[in-house]
């Protein structure tokens, strides 16, 4: 198998290109794309191995525009007939279709390198990590919306990162999320970005990059660009520490919490203040200043940061339970973090798609729980770990039964923590549609009262 090569392309060059978009994606960046490169003048054809019927609000968003859609198969006269192929990032390396594109003379890029390019000239915070980047790239877009000019904050987050970036100006700036998936196949311009942050490094997608080695090489792609005047921002508990400091270009500088003083910041101004959250706060603070933001600006705007939905949010439904949504967590390690640093009565609802990750840390963690609620392959594997160390769990197959059960048990005196730790691929698109059925449930199940399912105890 020959290795997957990206090759560096601007989006100007794509003008009467023909560019097949493979895979139209779930988060609305594949409809994006294909907008984009519609707008630069390429003749766009999209195929994806789903059918029409669950693509639909992306051809939605695509109406009235010259698209061919060949869906539900990939057929090798696509390959044949297209210049270039804008691979998505759920693809992977291994995949066929990326070998016949190879063999059939087609370029291959990505979304996110397209975009690199078209803004190759502007300030670029560029952010990666296994937890965490949502977070930071949110409050550092906040922090930076301070200065004049345009910020832009894409990528991982969802939406189209090419349409974003099409058209800013001299003066604007980017602050990207990316994943493992996108910096693995990251090419771009000499010099970027100018801020490299990297928020966790832990253990994550090992069906996708096999060992926790290459996982690590993926995610310090993100220096490969990089130059003398480049900044790596790194966390003070980062295992690979070393190698990203060896592979840096630039300046290093290490997440220190008793830096915040230096921002004449303390606990008590924060948005949030749990330890394991810290290092994404700390990386906003610090790219705002390499950016060019006086502190008086970036405490100011750090005040008034109000958060993302589905991270550790805490809400009252209307029927009075607290609830607190980290409905983001498809990893053990933040729901493990948050179980440690929570306090008062948590029941636990997690569960999902299973990567085949650590579950040791957490099970340790479960122990201060009042009450667990599993669902789905993960939550199995949960509960029968749960079940050794002599704590009790009840197990649901689908997530709505799970979720039921622990709505309906919940008292006024205890928490309901909703992290599901595994992925949501097994029942739902992603992880926010996850957590939208997870919202309209609390609307619904009364406390207390039967509602529907099937469950068994593992105990």
């Amino acid at each position: 198998m020959r290795p997957v090569t990206m090759e560096y392309l601007h989006p100007a060059d794509l003008k009467d290109q023909k560019v097949l978009v493979l895979g139209l994606g779930a988060f609305g960046g594949g409809a994006g794309c294909a907008r984009a490169l519609v707008s630069l003048g390429a003749r766009v054809t999209v195929t994806d191995l789903r059918p029409a019927s669950a693509l639909a609000e992306g051809i939605a968003a695509l109406e009235g525009l010259p698209i061919t859609f060949d869906l539900g198969r990939h057929h090798r006269r696509l390959f044949e007939d297209a210049d270039v192929v804008v691979v998505n990032p759920a693809v992977p390396s291994e995949a066929q279709w990326l070998q016949v594109a190879m063999e059939c003379g087609c370029k291959l890029t990505t979304e996110v390198n397209l975009a690199i390019a078209a803004a190759a000239h502007l300030p670029a915070v560029a952010i990666t990590g296994t937890n965490g980047k949502s977070t930071c790239a949110a409050l550092t877009a906040h922090l930076l919306e301070g200065l004049p000019g345009t910020t832009v904050l894409s990528g991982n987050l969802g939406g189209s990162l090419l349409e974003a970036v099409l058209p800013l100006q001299q003066g604007n700036r980017l602050v990207i999320e990316l994943s493992s998936f996108q910096t693995e196949r990251l090419v771009a311009p000499k010099g970027w970005p100018q801020v490299a942050v990297l928020t966790h490094l832990g253990t994550d997608h090992l069906d996708r990059h096999h060992t926790v080695p290459q996982y690590w090489q993926a995610k310090r792609r993100l220096l490969e660009y990089q130059d003398e005047h480049g900044h790596l921002l790194l966390p003070l508990d980062c295992e690979d520490a070393t190698q990203w400091q060896k592979e840096a270009h630039g300046t290093t500088l290490q997440l220190r919490p008793e830096a915040l003083p230096d921002f004449g910041l303390s606990i008590e101004d924060l948005p949030f203040s749990e330890p394991y959250r810290l290092p994404s706060l700390l990386a906003a603070l610090h790219a705002a200043r390499l950016l060019g933001m006086d502190d008086a600006a970036i405490r100011a705007r750090t005040r008034s940061f109000p958060g993302l939905p589905y991270r550790m949010a805490r809400f009252r439904d209307k029927h009075g339970r607290n609830i607190i949504d980290n409905a983001v967590a498809t990893h053990p390690d933040p729901t493990a973090a948050a179980l440690k640093d929570l306090q008062g009565k948590i029941v636990l609802l997690a569960g999902g798609k299973d990567k085949g990750l650590d579950l040791s840390k957490l099970v340790e963690t479960c122990r201060r729980c009042t009450r667990l609620y599993f669902y789905g392959e993960g939550g199995a594997r949960l509960a029968k770990e749960c079940q050794a160390a002599g704590l009790p769990s009840t197990w649901s197959e689908q997530f709505k039964d799970s979720a039921t059960k622990a709505l309906q048990s919940i008292g006024k005196a205890e928490f309901l923590l909703f992290s599901p730790t595994f992925s949501s691929y097994d029942e739902f698109r992603n992880f926010r549609d996850r957590a939208e059925f997870f919202h309209s449930l609390c609307a619904r199940v009364h406390v207390g009262k039967e509602e529907t399912g099937r469950a068994s105890s593992a105990t």
